[in-house]
């Protein structure tokens, strides 16, 4: 009787610490988190300079460049100068907002767009797509226009 009983406890004994070890790795890798450079790779944020076509209602289209800063903040250089913010919304989807110059012939500005885009970021991270709109005002804050646009974005 005795040695079963010693076989028994003995199995008991291993069974469990083997089973201890399993369970206490589960909770330990379940808990951790991929370091930022692995989550980026996955589902990289836009930043960085963008080549865009921007598409308006009546099927124009206007070429577009720009770039995301790693904090939070956008330039964009074409057509018109501007500056504003961006930030993540989703796993793939951000949005963002600037303030374009309008200006004259002479380089002088005339009016502004207040541009507020929501956006899906591709797996790859190279391509985006965006709608939005662009508010024209007039220097004195008259709303002159509203566009509904749609942007198609290569990072460049």
């Amino acid at each position: 009787m005795r040695p079963r009983l010693v076989r028994s406890l003995a199995f008991s004994i291993v069974t469990g610490t083997a089973l201890l070890g399993v369970s206490f790795s589960m909770v330990v890798n379940q808990g951790s988190r991929p370091p930022l450079s692995q989550a980026y790779a996955k589902n990289p944020p836009p930043v960085g300079p963008w080549n865009l076509m921007v598409t308006f209602p009546d099927g124009s289209q206007s070429p577009s460049t720009l770039r995301f800063n790693p904090d939070g903040t956008l330039i964009n250089y074409t057509p018109g100068h501007g500056t504003g913010t961006w930030s993540m919304t989703g796993s793939n989807q951000f949005s963002y907002q600037f303030e374009e110059q309008i200006l004259d012939n002479q380089g002088k500005q005339i009016a502004y767009v207040d541009v507020q885009q929501q956006a899906a970021l591709s797996v790859s991270g190279t391509t985006y797509t965006a709608s939005g709109q662009g508010t024209v005002h007039a220097m004195n804050g008259n709303v002159l226009a509203v566009n509904q646009t749609t942007t198609q974005a290569t990072s460049g």
